[in-house]
């Protein structure tokens, strides 16, 4: 039989030995854990870079290597401090056959569009975005969308595709988010497969465009300046750090205002020349999710000797463009939003109307 006192003394040398152990093999658990999760972090951004799309935005964040933006008075600005593998997205709806066979395709018109965004779609191909309106300027549509979360979304796509042949789909997740990604596959898109397009016109697919004055009016300046890029340009942009519109604090580090031009996204002509090295640009270029930035602020200056031309008539609002285009004889709007069919389908008829006398020239 134990003595109490033994008993008492063995009781706590034996505290005294586990304790430390329980102590140790919570510190090795919480090591090897965090060993995990760093090999798990190294492989997700080394291994697979930007191809992967549901990789949180401040996770792409690695690199001690800064990248400067080269500005046009020769003097450069701290872009963001992280390198990235390039985005080379895989297609899972293609047509590459678009613009084959043509030979002096004029206008690409180059769409933004959500998967969802059936109606929009069809919308156009209904009015100013029928490939087959413009008999003297010949010119080919093309849808760029992202991968719906929803089978059924993606089913009705396929569908839609296998009637019009005008989609691209690439692997990312159609998010606002992924813009850029649906910008850049579209650049690649083009370089890929549709060289022998004079213009491209990229736009997103709630705008009207006034395809007659655009030949009328906007060709003969865009013809004289083969190296601009033609939009609604912003100059001064607060660097948002909160809010819809918010960068983290590894773009342009201490720089509360861009100090560059660049295009709003609405509407964009670009000759195709251009869009050619602004692919290439890309390649070598961290991506930023806000597209208008990347595509047509960042990306011009990398790329260098390319200028943007400011069109003020691009970017109205839809109710202004249809007091416009319904009481003058001729509207000088070139492009309006128009978020709904019925607006897309009045500013189209009240355009004809506008156009009636002198549509032989176009149709």
């Amino acid at each position: 039989m134990y003595h109490p006192y033994v008993l008492r003394n063995d009781c706590q040398r034996a505290h005294a030995i586990i304790v430390p152990r329980r102590i140790n093999r919570k510190v090795g658990l919480a090591f090897l854990a965090s060993l995990c999760l760093i090999f798990l972090y190294v492989t997700v951004i080394v291994e697979w870079g930007d191809n992967v799309s549901w990789i949180p935005h401040r996770l792409l964040h690695l690199s001690n290597s800064s990248f400067l933006i080269p500005l046009a008075d020769g003097k450069t600005v701290f872009y963001t401090n992280y390198k990235f593998k390039p985005f080379m997205p895989k297609y899972l709806l293609n047509n590459p056959n678009i613009c084959h066979n043509i030979e002096s395709l004029f206008f690409l018109v180059m769409f933004h569009s959500a998967a969802f965004h059936f109606d929009q779609r069809k919308f156009l191909r209904q009015t100013w975005a029928n490939k087959d309106l413009l008999r003297t300027h010949t010119m080919r549509v093309l849808f760029l969308v992202g991968l719906p979360q929803e089978s059924s979304i993606q089913e009705r796509l396929q569908k839609e595709n296998d009637q019009h042949r005008d989609i691209v789909q690439g692997d990312f997740i159609d998010d606002y988010h992924n813009l850029t990604h649906k910008g850049v596959m579209g650049l690649k898109w083009i370089s890929e497969n549709c060289k022998n397009a004079k213009y491209v016109i990229k736009i997103d697919d709630d705008v009207f465009v006034n395809v007659f004055y655009l030949i009328e009016t906007v060709l003969p300046v865009v013809e004289k300046h083969p190296r601009h890029i033609f939009c609604y340009t912003r100059e001064n942009n607060t660097v948002a750090r909160n809010g819809r519109h918010a960068v983290d604090k590894f773009y342009f580090p201490g720089v509360r205002r861009l100090p560059f031009l660049f295009c709003a996204g609405p509407f964009v002509l670009i000759p195709n020349a251009v869009v050619v090295k602004l692919y290439a640009a890309s390649l070598r270029t961290p991506f930023i999710w806000l597209e208008d930035v990347y595509l047509f602020g960042i990306l011009p200056l990398v790329t260098g000797n390319v200028s943007l031309f400011h069109l003020p008539n691009c970017h109205e609002d839809p109710n202004n463009a249809l007091e416009c285009f319904s009481s003058k004889a001729k509207c000088d709007i070139l492009a309006a939003f128009a978020w709904d069919g019925k607006t897309m389908f009045s500013l189209w008829n009240y355009n004809l109307r506008q156009y009636n006398e002198r549509l032989w020239r176009f149709v």
